[in-house]
């Protein structure tokens, strides 16, 4: 690294828990809580295990402060190890971290609160606490503050419960955010595998090469740097249930693999010779359309099939408005109980007008950090409009809102036509249209039209 820490080096007693600054929270979340204050605006910021943003002037800062005191890359405020590292860029004028200035790439670990850069201040609003194992019954804290209240959504949940005690893979299909991953929780939890094991992979997130090690494990010796046997999610998950979030990301080398371990039950680590039989409910996820991949080519047909015995659709937060309020007020109450607020915060009716206006294009899970933004500002007050985001309380532009409106109108009107050039069938009219049946269904569900 090219800075050092301030005082006494890598000392351990540097990096300071902030979990015992602030009590402890959920042990399931590993982000930190910030705010970031000028004298106008107060934004709240949250940073994963592992993450990072930078401060500054220059536009491409991920916290921009317009303020000749502060250099065009000031500052990286960074979460590792549930502990707040912050690191000056080099800038002019320094970083505060409390009393201590930190200046030349120089960094350290929070000890108090407060991080000053020129006029802007930024405060811990909490920190993740010491991580633990979920017991494998456990039901998940996104799982438990999820709530249906819209007729569609009640009719998934049942239908998820149903699900939950057969073997057959599902497929979970919905766009980012809608809450994909809570109904694999509950796919595992209400069933007989909920005594097992959960495990997940994003097939996105991780990088190609590795992805065959991950989820097949590897022998000794398999491939440089494999020092000892590992164990794959597959042969891990056995008795419980695999969830592959992301699937239409799987590169089409592994998505042979998979459906061979599909079919077999069988595994075969890297760099092994003898294959292990597993016991793995598999539940998938993906916001594309893998029937459409299907046909271009890109995602194997015999895999999408395998994966596909029960396909449950989401609909996006949008298209179930009677969920919005009901799942605020819940990510409001659990995230003040989490930062020791007493009482659940109240909503005023202006801000629940403006939650009920927004189009909400991360769906729930931008819900959830809208409410959490918004409990934070208000620190025990009311929730009103000047404590939502920006997005949430700016309402549309004219123009904004009737390009939503002109691409649903141009969408329907393209189907509207397909079908009468099709004579109202429905396969032909997908064939022109250049969707998949099923897409085009969805769509015709999406506006409530049956017939």
């Amino acid at each position: 690294m090219r800075g050092r820490m301030r005082g006494s080096g890598d000392d351990v007693t540097t990096q300071m828990d902030l979990a015992s600054q602030i009590g402890a929270t959920d042990a399931q979340d590993q982000r930190a809580y910030l705010v970031v204050r000028t004298d106008t605006v107060a934004d709240v910021r949250v940073l994963d295990e592992g993450g990072a943003f930078v401060v500054g002037r220059t536009k491409d800062a991920d916290v921009v402060v317009d303020d000749a005191r502060v250099s065009r890359r000031n500052t990286e405020i960074a979460l590792r190890g549930r502990r707040l590292i912050v690191r000056d860029l080099g800038s002019r004028n320094g970083t505060r971290v409390n009393a201590t200035v930190l200046k030349n790439e120089e960094r350290a670990a929070v000890r108090g609160d407060e991080i000053v850069i020129g006029p802007a201040k930024i405060t811990v609003a909490a920190t993740p606490s010491a991580p633990s194992a979920p017991a494998p019954t456990a039901v998940s804290a996104a799982a438990r503050a999820f709530v249906a209240e819209d007729p569609k959504m009640k009719e998934i949940f049942a239908l998820v419960e149903r699900l939950a005690h057969v073997p057959t893979p599902v497929l979970i299909r919905g766009e980012t955010g809608v809450g994909k991953e809570i109904l694999a929780d509950r796919l595992h939890a209400a069933g007989p595998r909920a005594r097992g094991t959960l495990l997940r992979v994003n097939c996105a997130a991780v990088v190609e090469s590795l992805l065959e090690s991950e989820l097949f494990g590897h022998e000794r010796g398999a491939f440089t740097g494999a020092t000892e046997r590992k164990r794959g999610l597959v042969e891990a998950a056995s008795g419980g249930t695999l969830f592959l979030d992301e699937i239409g990301d799987l590169p089409p080398a592994m998505q042979a693999k998979l459906l061979r371990v599909l079919e077999t039950q069988r595994v075969q680590r890297v760099g092994g010779r003898e294959e292990v039989q597993v016991d793995v409910r598999y539940v998938a996820a993906t916001h594309q359309d893998l029937e459409a991949m299907v046909e271009r080519g890109t995602f194997r047909r015999d895999l999408y099939y395998r994966l596909a015995g029960f396909i449950v659709d989401v609909p996006a937060l949008r298209l179930r408005r009677a969920d919005i309020l009901p799942l605020a007020r819940r990510f409001a109450s659990a995230f003040a109980s989490k930062i020791g607020l007493a009482g659940a915060p109240q909503l005023s009716t202006e801000a629940e007008s403006y939650l009920l206006d927004y189009l909400w294009p991360g769906n729930v899970r931008e819900l959830k950090n809208a409410m959490e933004h918004a409990v934070v500002l208000a620190n025990g007050a009311a929730i009103v409009i000047e404590h939502l985001p920006k997005a949430v309380a700016s309402p549309p532009t004219p123009e904004s809102g009737s390009m939503a409106q002109e691409v649903d109108s141009a969408e329907r009107r393209a189907v509207d036509q397909a079908l009468e050039a099709a004579g109202g069938n429905r396969a032909r009219a997908a064939e022109l249209l250049g969707v998949s049946k099923r897409t085009l269904q969805y769509r015709l569900a999406k506006w409530g039209i049956k017939s």
